[in-house]
């Protein structure tokens, strides 16, 4: 309990000893005990009550404010200075206050009201409505919530809770072609830990970039860290993207159910918000094409880049112009990512970066495999398959599984700014994961060569099946030819196996002896040799 101070001692002992005397029981002793408790003499005490007793003498009653002077104050949005003014003008009889009509229901209301000043007026105000009541008809919503309090919530285990939202990042950036604008992020934050789970840049927000920022905090990926699991619940917002029926499918497949907040109430998921304010605090405000500095009387940017416009569409070609979105991504926006979550100390977790905080927290993980969340991917163009593989992004990616499919239309699905690999799918089917050209591991090049031999091999085999059966069809279509010729077109697999080693041996035999310009004898059938020659060699 808090300790009170001397004047509300001294108010509760006055308040006391009026009650007293009022009862007629008020006594010298009750006088000297009230002296030792507040530490002064008897002398002091009897001054509190005398100069009690003539300020409530003296003290007029305060003003109360009227149902008009608050509808007044909503009607000139809190100028208490318009409203003296009007209710002077009434008092006095006057129909206008300023050279403007007052209005009727201030005259009807105000009829017989005392006279009062504008500091009455001020202090009436002030004492009967809240903060935020008068910031509210003042300033409007804004005001209203800025004088507000809110609840928080209560701390939940990782991967209870994730909150997503779109935000327009305040940097100029340059893409592919056009002119330079400014990002949307999306993200995914993990309202236990504060880590950043997932998350996507692009030109405009979209469904497929909300999931795949959704499949980024799904997937465990160790270069990541140790994030990828399945929510209980996910908080977001009412954006469009947000309600499409593609992302509430593909979190009601993995039993999750997203609470969709009302409008305008970014405080119920703030863990988010406050991360999108790191962003630009720790590293936008430090990059070229910043939006949020410091501009001079025209509203132009301080510094070398504006985003004017006509400076926008003259960026490309400008001195000290934007970063490139693939650039601002790869060697500014991940490394950040990487420092937040794993070295950026946090005051909400007693001092843990996300990472400690998550792997500190004992609370069981539920994680899917990564095949089974590739729908999730955002979707890319249409692909031809070439002799180096499927290009994307300036890469060619090759697999295993690209074998003897150059030319063909397929797929590419990706995760944006990761160019580890792609997804390639062929009619809507899955058909490989493809890595970039350059990249391969040993184990993957030796996959890659190993798919093709055995790719070999199987052609081989079908074309000998083939030839076979092309035979036996055709073999009694030819002339002279008879079941048992037919039977020796099909030997067994026994004999099929020795007349392809004598085969060989005679291919061997006649690769030898062309060397030396002589030309090998036809082999016989079995059972048959070559007559011997003469002796005299006729």
């Amino acid at each position: 309990m808090p300790r009170q101070t001397g004047a509300e001692q001294r108010a509760a002992t006055v308040t006391r000893l009026v009650q007293l005397r009022e009862a007629d029981t008020l006594t010298a002793a009750h006088v000297r005990v009230a002296a030792a408790g507040c530490g002064v003499d008897e002398r002091t005490v009897r001054r509190w009550l005398a100069r009690a007793d003539q300020t409530r003498a003296e003290r007029p009653e305060r003003y109360r404010l009227s149902k008009v002077d608050r509808e007044a104050y909503a009607f000139y949005r809190g100028n208490v200075a318009a409203i003296e003014r009007v209710r002077a003008a009434v008092l006095a009889g006057q129909p206008t206050a300023a050279g403007v009509p007052v209005p009727q229901f201030l005259i009807d209301g105000w009829g017989g009201a005392p006279a009062v000043t504008g500091r009455t007026l001020r202090r009436a105000y002030a004492r009967e409505m809240t903060p935020a009541e008068r910031a509210y008809w003042a300033s409007g919503e804004a005001g209203r919530r800025a004088a507000d309090v809110y609840l928080t919530r209560p701390w939940t285990p990782r991967n209870q809770w994730w909150e997503l939202d779109h935000k327009q990042l305040p940097i100029l950036v340059l893409p592919l072609r056009g002119r330079a604008v400014c990002p949307w992020l999306t993200s995914v934050v993990d309202d236990g830990t504060r880590a950043l789970l997932g998350w996507a840049i692009t030109l405009t927000p979209s469904t497929a970039t909300v999931l795949t920022a959704l499949r980024m905090a799904l997937v465990h990926d160790p270069d990541r860290g140790p994030f990828g699991a399945v929510p209980a619940g996910a908080r977001v917002d009412r954006g469009l993207e947000f309600a499409a029926e593609a992302v509430k499918d593909a979190l009601a497949a993995l039993c999750v159910d997203p609470n969709r907040l009302p409008g305008f109430t970014p405080h119920r998921k703030g863990k988010i918000e406050r991360l999108h304010q790191t962003i630009e605090q720790t590293l936008l405000c430090g990059l070229p094409g910043y939006t949020k500095g410091p501009r001079d009387a025209a509203g132009r940017l301080h510094g070398p880049l504006s985003d004017s416009a006509r400076d926008k569409e003259a960026a490309e070609h400008a001195p000290v112009g934007p970063m490139r979105l693939e650039r601002f991504v790869v060697e500014r926006f991940i490394p950040w990512v990487t420092w937040y979550n794993t070295e950026r100390p946090h005051s909400m977790l007693d001092g843990l970066t996300p990472v400690q905080a998550w792997e500190q927290d004992p609370s069981a993980l539920h994680r899917i495999d990564a095949a089974q969340l590739r729908h999730l991917l955002l979707a890319g163009e249409d692909r031809v398959v070439q002799k180096d593989g499927v290009r994307h992004a300036g890469l060619s990616y090759v697999a295993p599984e690209l074998h003897g499919r150059g030319g063909q239309l397929v797929q590419v699905r990706y995760m944006p700014h990761d160019d580890r690999q792609v997804e390639v799918y062929l009619n809507d089917v899955h058909l490989c994961t493809a890595y970039p050209q350059g990249h391969l591991s040993d184990e993957q090049v030796a996959a890659f060569r190993e798919h093709g031999k055995a790719e070999t091999k199987r052609l081989t085999a079908a074309r000998r099946r083939a030839s076979r059966r092309a035979r036996v069809e055709l073999a009694a279509l030819s002339d002279g030819q008879t079941a048992e010729a037919e039977s020796r077109l099909v030997p067994e697999a026994a004999d099929e196996q020795a007349a392809r080693q004598r085969g060989d041996e005679a291919l061997r035999r006649r690769a030898s002896a062309s060397l030396l310009g002589l030309v090998e004898p036809y082999a016989l059938p079995p059972g048959q040799s070559y007559p011997t020659p003469p002796e005299d060699g006729s």
